[in-house]
């Protein structure tokens, strides 16, 4: 799905934590009296510098072996995320590598605190450079060599779950599915709950992403029972909140799916969070419009006949009208109004100009557009119904202009039509018209005249069986 989908960092584990509590005791005891020389006016002098030129500054800050006391090592961890920063805006990116793999600075310190600087650098590329998909992927498999090298099994693993994120916003499902896979048996090994509720929710957008929504339910189910055991962040419970109303959207369930969806924008409201938030508010506009129209045209999720109603009956203008709507209001909320006045109106012409006009906004995302997709055949049945309704038998080319539409477009979508049952008549194509039947009555009598057929079958295969058991045993 979208970019917008992405799981938050791990969070250190215990381990990490304790160790990096006591480094901190020590610093705040040891910093007043340590002399770190000029480590700190080069550091300064950097800031007001361009990024090339601070490059060479923090590099000669790093490779300083003369000043190792806590104020020095705190001084030079800043200045690992400041080169790391100056890399991202000159796009030296291959140069994150090396500084990881070969500064002095990560073999002066413990192990844990090596995780979560490599951990934090890691987030710093990818907050920087959003859109370097294969940049951060190749950063990550970099990571995990050296790891593989070092043995160190946790961060590895943590970088391991980032990687698969990136795939995921790459498309690479497979990839990503076997990497998946492979980290589980060794998380539930550990027992690790965080980084599980972590892995089974990318293993659901992976599966989700490949369009097998029972596996994609299993594996939110997974990570929702590894969540009950711990405490989760809000904004990683409001990304498995969006997660399930994705997958009830995708079963038709509307209304459940805005209430997660619901659920995941108050949290995300809260947090202040407007990139995360808004694809929410997004999915809950698409459900009341998808839900409304539903009901209206009295079609099922798949499609089903059209009916008239009251465009009334479409209306999202109180999600937009309140202060969360002011709040968020711009192009991506503007595009969701002009598809629900456009299904509001029953107006393919007007729908299909909005997604054309907005199509940035529509199109990128996944499950937008692939229920948009849904909407826009709804709408067509339910024109093609109404405008057939009078007639037993009606020229192609007149629908056609009606419709707005090329014949051969009419002709392919009636001839579906058909087909599933939509209405009962024939394509004369000889003479280019619809020939529509009237819906007669079931012939009661002979759908009991097959059931005495199927039953008397059944008695008659059951005493064949008994005579030829009675066979055996005199023989």
């Amino acid at each position: 799905m979208t970019d917008a989908m992405e799981v938050e960092p791990t969070p250190p584990t215990e381990e990490e934590t304790k160790e990096t509590q006591t480094e901190e005791m020590q610093q705040d005891t040891e910093a007043e009296e340590e002399d770190v020389g000029p480590l700190s006016e080069w550091a300064d002098d950097a800031s007001a510098k361009p990024p090339a030129d601070q490059i060479t500054i923090f590099k000669k800050i790093l490779n300083d072996t003369e000043y190792l006391g806590p104020k020095a090592m705190s001084l030079k961890e800043r200045c690992v995320y400041d080169l790391t920063t100056a890399y991202c805006k000159t796009e030296a990116f291959d140069q994150i590598v090396t500084l990881l793999q070969k500064t002095q600075f990560l073999d002066q310190i413990t192990k844990s605190k090596c995780a979560k600087v490599v951990r934090a650098v890691l987030e710093v590329v990818c907050t920087l450079a959003p859109t370097q998909l294969e940049m951060q992927a190749d950063i990550c498999q970099s990571i995990i060599e050296w790891c593989t090298r070092e043995k160190r099994s946790f961060l590895r693993q943590r970088v391991e779950a980032k990687l698969a994120s990136i795939l995921v916003q790459q498309k690479s499902f497979k990839q990503a599915l076997e990497l998946v896979d492979r980290l589980l048996g060794e998380l539930k090994k550990l027992d690790d709950k965080q980084l599980l509720v972590e892995t089974h929710l990318q293993e659901s957008k992976i599966h989700f992403g490949l369009r097998n929504t029972p596996k994609a339910k299993a594996a939110l189910t997974a990570s929702r029972t590894c969540a009950n055991a711990i405490y989760v962040s809000p904004s990683l419970q409001a990304t498995i909140d969006k997660m399930s109303g994705t997958l009830h959207c995708e079963e038709g369930d509307y209304n459940t799916a805005h209430s997660y969806f619901l659920e995941a924008f108050e949290q995300l409201d809260q947090l202040n969070d407007q990139e995360r938030a808004v694809p929410c508010l997004k999915y809950m506009m698409l459900c009341r419009i998808l839900d409304s129209l539903t009901k209206a045209l009295q079609l099922s999720a798949k499609g089903g006949v059209g009916a008239k109603s009251d465009s009334s009956e479409v209306d999202i203008s109180g999600m937009i009208s309140g202060r969360q709507g002011v709040k968020y209001a711009g192009k991506d909320i503007e595009a969701m109004q002009a598809i629900a006045n456009a299904s509001s109106r029953r107006s393919l012409k007007d729908f299909e100009a909005t997604l054309i006009e907005y199509s940035e906004q529509l199109q990128e995302d996944l499950l937008i557009k692939h229920h948009l997709h849904i909407l826009q055949e709804q709408l067509l049945e339910s024109n093609l119904i109404r405008i057939i309704e009078p007639y037993s038998c009606v020229e192609i080319s007149h629908i056609a202009t009606l419709m707005e539409m090329p014949s051969k477009e009419v002709e392919k979508k009636l001839s579906q039509m058909i087909l599933d049952g939509k209405f009962q008549g024939i394509l004369d194509q000889g003479k280019g018209q619809l020939v529509v039947y009237e819906k007669g009555e079931k012939d009661m009598a002979m759908e009991k005249s097959l059931k005495v057929i199927a039953n008397m079958d059944a008695i008659v295969t059951t005493l064949f069986e008994r005579s030829k058991a009675l066979r055996t045993m005199m023989i």
